[in-house]
């Protein structure tokens, strides 16, 4: 009997109401037998290296060596610091290892993020922000990913806690994927809090609510939105006689103002709990004014923010991204808990700990289990009968993905994947997306509505002054993290 599933394959020319409906509100992975068709979209171009190295050369990257015993990415080996042209003549050497350009994070603070990464941010005026087929899901970050194997080198099985929209531009990935229910069986790093019933799942160390952000993160927009109405209400009843008429309304929305600030201060209580004892409210309350930089990337219909700073696009953390780590959160009241280098770049030393969404299934042993073709190795410490879950799992899908496909994964989808290259190099730019928690509504994908129109909003306005709509796609829409704690220590 077969181990894994075979997965659906369309057309990348279907609607974005049409993609949402039968893709992205049923949280169902697909193959799209293209790239994406935005007129903004020229990365078919950065297969030539001689042209990336002239683009984007002189950005700094975090490069991966390959684990030198488990010959794998996606380990705890401690990442090395070159600049992308170094980075791509490493790539061009005959002989391995080879590097792999993964996400780029802070090694001092892994979960800060920015939306247009190194070296995508030397290659934005080359993409759409959000491609037409993501309708008006959220944007969080572009990645590109870029390495050398002619043998096949694997990820690691982990997921990610955002919707993702994968575009493969050279090579071959194959993918194994698992649906978020069964966390259960793949033995997280991290601790489960619950898992949302739009699949997102959360962790003890990263509490995140069901659109991806952090409570923290929610409260202080929802204190500047109804700080915006408070003003704008004030705006409205100067004049004699006026202000009488509005005082009901005025009345109500201090009232939850008050209510917002009280939510933000415990969640910035429940943020320091364990630290030394903070009585200042106003050091408690400080994470307030880091809200100039919500939605500094999103905006609109999913429309990035007006980034000509590169330097200041670097320094932003996302969305609820605080100095610490925890943006922490109680999320049990909705949610479904489940209770059961060579010298330079090879064989680089152990780095941080491995992030919560990263299994402890060795890749070799997933891979002999399903029966499907490894080049990666047991580590010497490793017993199979330690993982008895893993023959529990439901029948993965198995997913050959050909240079000018794309994958459509939703968050917290399990993946692991093996790249291979054809020629030099394989290469994939991926999107990831805040996931949608209103699965029947297009137009309004985020339940919380007071807090998405306000960040929606703030982005559209430093836009300037283009319609939403003439921003949401592409050249007429223009468009990593709202955020909410998750690491980018994703690796494929």
């Amino acid at each position: 009997m077969s181990k894994t599933s075979i997965l659906e394959r369309v057309s990348p020319e279907l609607s974005a109401e049409e993609f949402f409906a039968k893709y992205v509100s049923s949280r169902r992975p697909v193959i799209l037998t293209g790239l994406l068709d935005d007129a903004a979209f020229k990365g078919r171009k950065w297969t030539d290296l001689d042209y990336l190295a002239k683009k984007a050369g002189d950005v700094e990257v975090m490069v991966e060596p390959i684990h030198p015993t488990a010959n794998q990415y996606g380990t705890d080996v401690e990442r090395v610091p070159t600049t992308f042209r170094d980075f791509l003549n490493a790539l061009r050497k005959e002989i391995g290892p080879h590097p792999y350009l993964t996400t780029q994070y802070s090694e001092d603070e892994p979960d800060a993020e920015t939306i247009f990464p190194p070296p995508t941010n030397a290659l934005k005026d080359e993409f759409p922000i959000v491609p037409r087929i993501m309708g008006n899901l959220f944007f969080q970050q572009v990645n590109l990913w870029l390495g050398r194997s002619k043998d096949g080198s694997s990820s690691g099985l982990h997921h990610d806690f955002h919707d993702n929209i994968y575009c493969l531009l050279k090579g071959r990935k194959r993918f194994v994927l698992f649906p978020p229910s069964e966390v259960k069986h793949l033995y997280p790093y991290g601790t489960l809090v619950a898992r949302h019933p739009n699949g997102l799942i959360s962790y003890e160390d990263i509490p995140i609510r069901a659109d991806g952000l952090s409570k923290r993160a929610a409260c202080t927009a929802r204190v500047r939105a109804l700080e915006q109405q408070i003003d704008s209400l004030k705006a409205k009843s100067k004049g004699k006689g006026k202000a009488k008429s509005y005082s009901k309304e005025m009345k109500a929305l201090m009232d939850a103002h008050d209510k917002a600030l009280d939510e933000l201060a415990e969640a910035a209580l429940d943020e320091h709990e364990g630290d030394d004892e903070v009585d200042d409210f106003d050091a408690l309350m400080g994470g307030l004014d880091d809200l100039d930089n919500v939605g500094e990337g999103p905006s609109g219909s999913g429309n990035g923010a007006d980034a000509e700073d590169d330097e200041e696009e670097k320094e932003w953390k996302g969305i609820g991204h605080s100095d610490d780590d925890a943006d922490e959160e109680n999320i049990d009241d909705d949610e479904d808990s489940d209770d059961e280098l060579d010298e330079e770049f090879g064989g680089g030393k152990a780095g941080p700990a491995e992030p919560s969404s990263f299994s402890r299934i060795a890749t070799a042993h997933l891979h002999q289990h399903l029966g499907i073709p490894t080049t990666a190795v047991l580590p010497d410490t490793y017993s199979p009968a330690d993982f008895p879950g893993l023959k529990k799992t439901t029948e993965p899908y198995v997913v050959e993905l050909s240079e000018g496909e794309m994958l459509y994964l939703p968050a917290s989808w399990w993946h692991e994947v093996t790249s291979t290259s054809t020629g030099d190099v394989h290469m994939a730019f991926n999107y990831w997306f805040y996931p949608p928690d209103a699965l029947d509504n297009f137009d309004a994908p985020y339940s919380d509505t007071l807090v998405w129109d306000y960040l929606r909003g703030k982005g559209a306005g430093e836009e300037g002054s283009r319609e939403p709509e003439e921003q949401a796609h592409g050249g007429k829409r223009a468009r990593e993290s709202v955020g909410g704690g998750p690491s980018k220590k994703s690796k494929r």
